[in-house]
């Protein structure tokens, strides 16, 4: 496998929205992925992730590469400061990341977790 496309075509391929694991007070942000795909050999998925607004503590554990579609909000790792995003901007959390998201208007993004 040299290139691997992953292309959302409609809204059909989501998966059905769940709330996240560790919200934080009201409301309880909800997500959904489509087109999740692991890259064989690779250690690594990669997918889209829709969430509603919300916070939440983050709770993957491996290193993430992700672009901000549409929808803005931000992240502040502990003992960090609070990195805002919008659409355009591209994420890179090292592995064992943690922190806190604040999702003020529905994120969609792209990602690559490596495991």
């Amino acid at each position: 496998m040299s290139v691997v496309r992953i292309r959302l075509h409609d809204q059909s391929t989501f998966s059905p929205q769940t709330p996240v694991g560790q919200p934080i007070g009201e409301p309880v942000a909800m997500t959904r992925t489509a087109e999740h795909m692991p890259l064989e050999g690779y250690n690594a998925v990669t997918g889209f992730w829709e969430c509603s607004p919300g916070q939440f503590r983050r709770q993957v554990a491996g290193a993430e590469y992700s672009y901000i579609v549409s929808g803005e909000g931000s992240f502040t790792p502990d003992n960090g400061e609070t990195i805002q995003f919008k659409p355009g901007d591209a994420l890179f959390f090292e592995a064992n990341s943690h922190g806190t998201w604040d999702i003020r208007e529905a994120v969609r993004k792209t990602y690559l977790i490596l495991k």
